[in-house]
């Protein structure tokens, strides 16, 4: 094991010796693995322990224990301690979400302020099986099954040559203690249904699975990569930028086959969704005029061409969404659901789904992008907050500001769309039916 993590961290690259590394270290298993193999190999390292505050003694328990084991190990530790219910609610997202937003944004600050370049994170081999699996659940493309990247800016996980078994097997031989999260052994997360339940079917059919799943990865990583090198050709050689515009070529564009999957991958970084680019297929040989709008860039139809255009400000572009069963066009994806209250058994746990009481709305409701003056009731929240106050307060970037778009009834906002939900159309006691609308990229 130990070998293998000096070779796996030589081969790509991940650190040298004379890098200061970061250790995100819960008390689990892997995290304690990881950093007896950064400690035996000779690494200057930090300790960084998140204590969220979820599971009362528990968590105290761990932060003391990972205190106690960056001690003995001489490794300088920083704890940071969240109220990590409570931003949950203000924000109207799940714990899950909640707990990953905190750790990241602490872990960015606390590396920028010790000026450090490398934070390693505990993730195995299963991880990203589950990872790949949980994607393909959800429906994904080939990015989706390569599982967890092993380098994403300062962050690199250096067990993911490691299964389970492997570090069980460390944890054995040499003499490693850890705490157990109670919350792993819950199947109400779906990642934990897929760890408990659809994987060990799995291995009953192939008890390899998990290490037939890595070459699978590793060829999935490697046709992504000459998959993505087609597309920037093709990308060069029929993108031809004009004075202030993008001219496309359509009878060589139509050349191209499966037509559908190259519109999206042509046109998905400019905004453009999955529908709109299926409907692109379909303009293709109509009349002249036809467009397609993201959050940044219209299409235009013209004889033989499409123009692409950088979008100027559309605060003035409304769109209306008729009653919950229409189907509205929008400038992005989106499906709206109707559902009973009984039958709506977990709230959402991303920022891309929200719920409203349906009895509150008034429709048609009203798309919009925001305006200077707009107010809300963030979710959680009795008081008014204005919108650029909100996006001040959550560090929302400038470029997101201008794309970010409301949802409306009559002159309410209920939806910052993407981000928070309004407090007087949320789900309560009384709901009867509830509006499930969720946004796709």
């Amino acid at each position: 094991m130990f070998e293998k993590f000096q070779n796996y961290i030589a081969e790509n690259s991940l650190c040298s010796l004379t890098d200061k590394i970061m250790l995100a270290v819960s008390g689990g298993r892997d995290s304690l693995v990881m950093t007896d193999l950064f400690y035996k190999a000779g690494y200057d390292c930090i300790v960084l322990h998140c204590n969220f505050q979820l599971r009362a003694s528990e968590s105290d328990g761990d932060e003391a224990f990972v205190r106690s084991v960056a001690s003995q190990y001489e490794f300088p530790v920083y704890v940071e301690h969240f109220d990590t219910e409570s931003y949950a609610d203000e924000h109207g997202i799940s714990i899950q979400m909640a707990a990953r937003a905190l750790r990241y944004r602490w872990f960015n600050e606390i590396s920028k302020a010790h000026h450090v370049e490398h934070i390693a994170t505990a993730h195995t081999l299963n991880d990203s099986v589950e990872t790949a699996l949980l994607n393909l659940s959800r429906g994904t493309g080939i990015k989706g099954i390569t599982g967890i990247p092993l380098v994403n800016g300062i962050y690199f996980r250096p067990l993911l040559f490691a299964s389970r078994t492997d570090i069980d097997e460390y944890c054995r031989t040499q003499g490693i203690s850890f705490r157990e999260d109670s919350s792993n052994a819950s199947n109400k997360y779906q990642r934990n249904k897929i760890r408990h339940e659809l994987i060990p079917v799995f291995e009953e059919i192939n008890p390899s699975f998990i290490h037939s799943m890595q070459d699978n990865m590793k060829r999935f990583r490697e046709s992504y990569q000459i998959f993505q090198e087609e597309i920037e050709k093709q990308r060069r050689q029929l993108f031809i930028q004009a004075d202030k515009h993008i001219e496309i070529d359509l009878p060589k564009l139509k050349k191209l086959l499966p037509l559908s999957t190259w519109l999206y991958e042509l046109f998905t970084p400019y905004g453009f969704s999955m529908d709109q680019c299926l409907n692109m297929e379909n303009i293709l040989d109509s009349d002249s005029g036809k467009q397609f709008i993201s959050p940044g860039y219209r299409l235009f139809k013209d004889r033989n061409k499409l123009l692409l255009f950088k979008s100027e400000d559309q605060g003035f572009k409304r769109y209306y969404i008729d009653s919950p069963e229409s189907k509205a066009t929008l400038p992005f994806s989106m499906d709206m659901e109707l559902l009973e209250r009984k039958d709506l058994h977990s709230f959402p746990d991303n920022e891309k789904t929200a719920v409203f009481d349906l009895d509150t709305l008034d429709f048609p409701l009203i798309l919009r992008k925001w305006q200077h003056g707009d107010y809300f009731f963030p979710l959680g929240m009795e008081l008014m907050k204005k919108v650029s106050d909100y996006f001040i307060d959550e560090k929302i970037p400038v470029p997101i500001k201008k794309n970010t778009w409301l949802l409306c009834s009559g002159k309410k906002i209920i939806w910052i769309v993407g981000l928070r939900i309004d407090n007087r159309f949320k789900i309560t006691s009384k709901t009867r039916k509830v509006l499930r609308l969720q946004l796709y990229d």
